[in-house]
């Protein structure tokens, strides 16, 4: 019978990812979005949590940044209900170095969903490595949802050390095409800007896409820095300001928002993009205040849709 402590290093570790799996999804919420100045109270972005609650696995040897060394013998000895959770940590914790040893690893979790989703992590885990065993591991998933969110990881996975390779990952996410041009577009912003700026610059797909490009852009920066996202928002195209600006507010609110809120009231004109990002963000957590702040803003089409939002 294994020791006590072994046994609650395992539970942390499945805390955690149980946590990643479920947790972000209730807080960050798939299709909480804004809605770009000039548009309708309906025509929301798809922006998807991205999925970072989960620490990095341990190494080989046990070390590293992760809560436990996993084995097989472990996650198999666990209740069935948290059995496949630890088959799939297991999975992603041996990618990089295994990534055939890791899919065969998937292909004992019961659970469909999850089984597909196991598929995608270690594809996602072995592309800084190997991309073209991740395509391989990507193209084979039979299910159109598992395999856009494949390239779609793969994308995440690979933004800081090939921006280009990353952004044509979302030619291939299919249904994640959208969430894709948000979030790769934001970690490729976060690295080096010009490939960012350049590819929403392309404007393409519909009306909705080209708007989720530049909110990715105004969001990364402004989590990390109000100033440098602003300078790279009055870079996005005219059509695209409005929601870059909102992404900034959305963004930045996440660490501060009252300095948020002061900041965004010094832009000379999109000083209401900024605040309606930062109530639509407190959606989540302070809509009341959130009312207060769409019923403050100046601008009466983009107040309309602000209250049509936090109200809804």
């Amino acid at each position: 019978m294994r020791s006590l402590p072994f046994t609650l290093l395992v539970f942390s570790c499945l805390v955690l990812l149980l946590g990643a799996r479920f947790g972000l999804e209730f807080f960050v919420g798939p299709a909480d979005a804004a809605v770009e100045a000039g548009g309708t109270p309906d025509a929301v972005m798809a922006l998807p949590p991205k999925p970072e609650g989960a620490e990095r696995p341990p190494a080989e040897d046990g070390t590293g940044s992760g809560s436990a060394l996993l084995t097989l013998e472990a996650c198999q000895a666990m209740a069935v209900d948290v059995r496949d959770v630890c088959l799939q940590a297991l999975a992603r914790q041996s990618a990089e170095r295994d990534p055939e040893g890791a899919l065969q690893v998937c292909t004992r979790i019961v659970d469909v969903e999850l089984r597909l989703e196991c598929e995608a992590d270690v594809a996602e885990a072995i592309a800084p490595i190997d991309r073209a065993v991740g395509e391989r591991i990507c193209d084979a998933i039979a299910s159109v949802k598992w395999r856009g969110q494949c390239h779609f990881g793969m994308g995440l996975a690979t933004a800081e050390i090939d921006p280009a390779y990353a952004l044509g990952r979302c030619e291939h996410a299919e249904a994640f095409k959208d969430f894709c041009k948000h979030d790769v577009v934001g970690e490729v912003a976060l690295e080096t800007l010009e490939p960012a700026i350049a590819f929403c610059a392309k404007e393409d797909g519909d009306e909705i896409t080209r708007r989720t490009c530049w909110h990715g852009i105004g969001k990364y920066l402004a989590r990390r820095d109000f100033a440098e996202a602003a300078a790279a928002c009055v870079r996005a195209s005219e059509s695209g300001r409005g929601i870059c600006f909102h992404g900034i507010g959305w963004g930045a609110a996440e660490r501060d928002a009252d300095a948020t809120l002061a900041a965004c009231s010094a832009l000379p004109e999109y000083a209401d993009n900024c605040r309606q990002g930062v109530a639509h963000q407190l959606k989540r957590f302070d809509p009341t205040r959130g009312i207060a702040i769409c019923e403050s803003l100046a601008t009466a089409s983009i107040r309309d849709r602000c209250l049509a939002f936090l109200k809804r």
